[in-house]
């Protein structure tokens, strides 16, 4: 009796940390906007009006950043069908499911500083107005959403209303 008191606080606090991150990863989703795929790269150059020398710049950063996060993606979502075989099982086991969520926990924040620094490299190669147009909120060159690129503009909070 005593074991299944001091079990269940940790119990309810993976599942609201569960509940949390999926409501999180939602509601990130909602306010990415809803770009078409084809072309958003060049909707972003076009807008910027960036060189030939940016636009070559622009993809081997991109090219980079994929060669580094791909394997972290590929290695969190392994972790999460790990988590989610751990809160299938019969008999939970509150150590293994925090333990696991705090390597997945670890892995976003992994992918989330390489996105950072994606993003720094990239303000780096624009100059001082398109750095301004950046700042507007109508372009993502970063990467959303679990790793996938470029969604900028979007009717969300920082969006620019969609693409036009």
């Amino acid at each position: 009796m005593i074991r299944k008191l001091t079990t269940m606080p940790i119990l309810i606090i993976a599942l609201v940390f569960a509940i949390f991150s999926v409501s999180l990863a939602q509601q990130q989703n909602h306010t990415m906007g809803d770009c078409p795929k084809e072309g958003k790269g060049k909707h972003v150059k076009m807008m910027l009006n960036l060189s030939a020398e940016q636009q070559k710049e622009m993809t081997e950063l991109k090219k980079d950043l994929l060669r580094e996060t791909d394997p972290i993606k590929t290695e969190m979502k392994i972790k999460k069908m790990e988590l989610q075989e751990l809160w299938q099982e019969e008999n939970l086991d509150a150590k293994k499911i925090l333990a696991k969520t705090k390597e997945v926990s670890e892995l976003k924040a992994k992918l989330q500083e390489k996105m950072v620094s994606h993003r720094l490299a990239i303000h780096q190669l624009l100059t001082p107005e398109q750095r301004k147009m950046m700042g507007k909120g109508c372009f993502g060159l970063g990467m959303h959403d679990g790793g996938r690129s470029g969604k900028g503009c979007g009717s969300g909070s920082k969006g620019c209303g969609g693409c036009q």
